[in-house]
């Protein structure tokens, strides 16, 4: 967690755009912008870098003195991505530049119309929530093909669509685009598609039980159940919103952005833009190295592939030469026995004339199955090589010693 002095982050923020103060310390420009508020350090307006960079007049607040001391020192808590891809936190922290400076010239050229053109895509999520009917506790659900989804009141509809449409004009600078999917309606550019949402927050006040739930406590009571049969808390509706991607959980990236106590969602749709970045970059590397894991697979399966073929080629080989083998120790015997014979007393010779004569026969047979002639005929009758195939790259199975 670093901690720098008040005047340091003072400098820092009047020096470069917050969004590049808030990459160096892992954090996102609202929550650097809020670290300031709480240590009274003033920070440049909407639209100050880009008037700056027209030479427009600007005007830089000095930083006041405090009273307490114990806001002199700042700590900036960010939070730990190490662990990320750094594609991820470039994609972000170059997005946050491009959209930071998009915002800067919009206020600089004067306030915009309020209003947006909400693009006909939205069509069908607004048939789909003007349509539903409130749950128990006051919430419409707006879910299906072509459907944001949606769980609000009634009465945030508009302002939930006009925010889909400023998220989507604001997102397509980016390359992010509106497109309709069986699960509903996500923002996508070429090469990935990231899920999203807008959900309101439920107001939580203590539950005040009715006469008659006093009563069907009563009646627990005398059948021994002591627990109430009410709710601790009610929900309802809240009007504060919020926008939700529905990607990379467990991942670190911010999922979330919802309206604070000062600050609308609405103002926080660069840096939401920014997170598309950061998801889309993830989901990319995620791809990256699942497609790099399944080429390692595919690389290793094939590699046991040609060590089993030659495994069994080689096999296959000592059992033809182990063969052979046998039918020349088999002559070396036999021509062993033959020469004892013929040295022996003629009379004697005349006696075993019959096993010398079968000797030769098995000898000559023994000569014939392991001539040259025959032993490449039965090597290619057994489909037998002992010419290793070429170490082609395409051929899974080529391999060699």
């Amino acid at each position: 967690m670093p901690t720098i002095s008040r005047d340091q982050l003072y400098e820092a923020v009047w020096s470069r755009p917050m969004t590049k103060v808030a990459a160096e310390y892992g954090v996102t420009s609202t929550a650097l912008k809020k670290t300031c508020n709480r240590h009274i350090i003033p920070t440049p307006e909407s639209g100050y870098w880009a008037k700056l960079e027209h030479d427009k007049p600007v005007r830089q607040v000095s930083l006041p003195k405090l009273t307490d001391s114990r806001l002199d020192q700042v700590h900036i808590s960010g939070v730990a991505a190490q662990h990320l891809p750094e594609q991820v936190s470039k994609a972000g922290t170059e997005a946050r530049e491009r959209l930071m400076k998009t915002s800067d010239l919009a206020a600089a050229a004067g306030p915009a119309d309020s209003r947006v053109e909400e693009p006909p895509i939205l069509g069908a999520t607004r048939r789909a929530i003007s349509k539903a009917r409130p749950d128990a506790e006051g919430f419409t659900n707006a879910q299906g093909r072509g459907i944001v989804s949606l769980k609000i009141a009634p009465g945030s509809a508009n302002r939930s669509l006009q925010l889909l449409a400023r998220l989507f004009a604001l997102a397509d600078t980016e390359g992010y685009r509106p497109k309709v999917s069986d699960a509903g309606l996500e923002l996508a550019t070429e090469d990935v598609s990231i899920a999203f949402g807008i959900e309101e927050r439920p107001r939580k006040t203590p539950h005040e039980p009715t006469a008659a739930e006093f009563k069907r406590r009563d009646d627990n009571l005398r059948y021994g159940i002591s627990k109430d049969p009410w709710p601790k808390y009610d929900y309802s509706p809240s009007g504060r919103l919020a926008i939700v991607i529905q990607a990379n959980l467990w991942s670190g990236l911010r999922r979330t952005w919802s309206d604070g106590k000062t600050q609308k969602v609405e103002a926080m749709l660069p840096e939401i833009v920014a997170g598309l970045a950061e998801h889309g970059a993830l989901l990319r590397e995620r791809r990256r190295a699942a497609e790099e894991s399944e080429r390692q697979r595919r690389e290793a399966e094939a590699r046991r592939r040609r060590e089993e073929a030659f495994n069994t080629r080689e096999k296959q080989r000592l059992e033809f030469v182990d063969a052979i083998h046998e039918q020349l120790l088999e002559r070396s015997k036999l021509t062993a026995v033959l020469a004892h014979l013929e040295q022996s007393a003629t009379e004697g010779r005349n006696r075993t004339e019959s096993i010398s004569e079968w000797i030769r026969r098995r000898i000559q047979q023994i000569d014939a199955l392991t001539s040259p002639e025959f032993l490449d005929l039965s090597a290619r009758s057994a489909k037998l090589g002992f010419v290793e195939p070429p170490n082609d790259p395409d051929n899974e199975y080529a391999s060699g010693y």
